[in-house]
């Protein structure tokens, strides 16, 4: 069966960017379910963002909703971010407490059942781990992103990533980082897997038994999505600091 998947997203129940999110868990699931979404992955930032609700909601409307986590492993004022999948709500803390490369392996021998995407990794100097911590880690990632923040010829740090990607064998998904429902469907995954749960889908993805859907973007839409994602950081500073102690 034709699985449509997003992998990456977040919502306002987000710790640290939610603030400046304007749609919740529900609304996203709706969203999906109008674009033919049949798998979504719910990955927060730092927090494990979790209601049984979620994914009996989501399942009513034809969606099968990957619980899991964006981790921050940061290293003085650099993050270096990865995003867990298939995450047990038992196991939330355990998961929110990784802050290094070697807990996550560590973990992930224990908990097979979890999928580790690597986001963005030579994206920005930021949030990205960077080409070096990128090799040095490959083994312990299930599959790499494909950045939806590109264009066609003046920015597109996927070029690098897919020739790294393509040497070590591993599947380049396409993902949308939702933060903004009007990027939700541009970016995504047509997956071939005999059933609609996890440990079928993500072998799919393993096999490479998948398309990616992924358009470049124009050069002012990312420009655009810049300086509004900035803009509303530091305008909305006290919004942000509410928005942190309520989602704590």
């Amino acid at each position: 069966m034709m699985l449509k998947a997003s992998l990456h997203t977040h919502t306002l129940e987000d710790k640290m960017d939610g603030y400046i999110i304007k749609y919740n868990v529900y609304q996203l699931i709706d969203r999906a379910a109008f674009f033919g979404f049949k798998v979504l992955g719910l990955t927060c930032h730092k927090k494990f963002v979790y209601r049984e609700d979620y994914v009996s909601y989501a399942a009513s409307r034809g969606i099968l909703l990957l619980l899991g986590i964006e981790l921050n492993m940061r290293k003085k004022i650099k993050r270096n971010d990865l995003l867990v999948l298939n995450v047990d709500p038992k196991e939330a803390k355990a998961v929110e407490s990784i802050n290094t490369f070697e807990k996550l392996s560590a973990y992930k021998s224990r908990h097979p059942e979890i999928f580790v995407l690597a986001p963005h990794p030579l994206a920005d100097r930021r949030f990205s781990m960077g080409k070096k911590k990128f090799i040095k880690n490959m083994n312990l990632f299930d599959c790499v992103e494909h950045c939806w923040y590109y264009t066609r010829r003046l920015i597109n740090p996927n070029k690098k990533t897919r020739k790294i990607t393509s040497q070590y064998n591993k599947p380049f998904v396409a993902t949308s980082d939702t933060h903004f429902l009007k990027y939700f469907n541009t970016d995504y995954i047509l997956v071939e897997a005999e059933r609609q749960e996890p440990a079928s889908f993500f072998e799919a993805i393993r096999r490479g038994a998948f398309t990616n859907v992924t358009n470049p973007k124009k050069f002012y839409q990312l420009v655009w999505y810049a300086l509004h994602f900035q803009f509303k950081k530091i305008i909305f500073l006290p919004l942000k600091l509410n928005h942190r102690r309520k989602y704590k």
